[in-house]
């Protein structure tokens, strides 16, 4: 039998087996991506999309397709400031910072960073301060740099509109939702790779329908119905629950319930 809580451990949110999911709006915007770095001049990137649907997780593995042609720098939080951030960047290099001032670290870390083809990456760059939004215009107009900064895309319209950034070259990538047939390949793949087959037919077939409705494409909810899923299916096993030791649409609800994906 399946030790089902080792399974919950493959759908955790951050677990790098699932982490990045070359769907085709993945694939889409690996294209578009690498043909502005390819082709371009430096400038603003911005990938927007719904929570969950994956943008982390595509920071996460930029080096891996770009395949070392860039310096990536990630910041995985957007609460910097301004003379921290260059900081960071100078410290990269480990050149010594002589000048304190802001100024001084703009003019430094730009003479450092002209030649190189460097793409920064900030993640949730919808909480990025004013004093931050003004520091990343000013690089970006160094064309010193790339910057490719995730947001929400119910709060990207906001931080798109600030002058520094409407004003300038820029282009906005999104990335969406999984297709059905997606969230089907992703159970089915994800869990003959864990040696249950069968399971992984009769889940993604069977019940394809009722997931894809409670989780409607977005990945982090599909991982987070897995998740629960397998507790259940652990718990029941543990607890000698027989009713509930086998895969059934009320082990769904249930597990749905628990993810907060359906209102009681």
């Amino acid at each position: 039998m399946s030790n089902y809580i080792e399974i919950t451990k493959i759908f955790e949110e951050n677990a790098k087996a699932v982490d990045f999911f070359e769907n085709a709006e993945v694939l889409g915007v690996k294209s578009s991506l690498t043909n502005i770095l390819d082709k371009e001049t430096k400038q603003l990137i911005f990938l927007i999309g719904e929570p969950g649907v994956g943008k982390s997780a595509f920071l996460n593995n930029i080096e891996e397709f770009l395949e070392n042609r860039y310096t990536i720098i990630k910041f995985d939080t957007p609460f910097m400031e301004p003379v921290d951030f260059i900081k960071t960047l100078i410290k990269k290099r480990e050149r010594e910072i002589k000048d304190f001032s802001l100024e001084g670290l703009i003019k430094e870390v730009v003479r450092i960073y002209e030649d190189e083809k460097c793409l920064i990456t900030i993640d949730e760059a919808q909480l990025l301060s004013k004093k931050m939004i003004e520091l990343i215009r000013i690089l970006a107009d160094s064309k010193a740099f790339w910057f490719l900064l995730a947001m929400h895309k119910h709060e990207s319209k906001e931080i798109l509109n600030e002058p520094q950034f409407s004003s300038r070259p820029h282009k906005v990538l999104e990335l969406g939702k999984l297709q059905k047939n997606e969230c089907r390949d992703f159970i089915y793949n994800t869990l003959s790779k864990a040696d249950m087959n069968s399971f992984a037919e009769e889940l993604s077939k069977k019940y394809l329908g009722f997931i894809y409705k409670v989780t409607k494409g977005n990945f982090r909810d599909l991982k987070k119905l897995l998740y629960n899923l397998f507790l259940l299916l652990d718990y029941a096993i543990s607890n000698n629950k027989k009713k509930y030791q086998k895969l059934s649409e009320c082990l769904l609800i249930m597990a749905a319930i628990e993810g907060g994906l359906i209102d009681v």
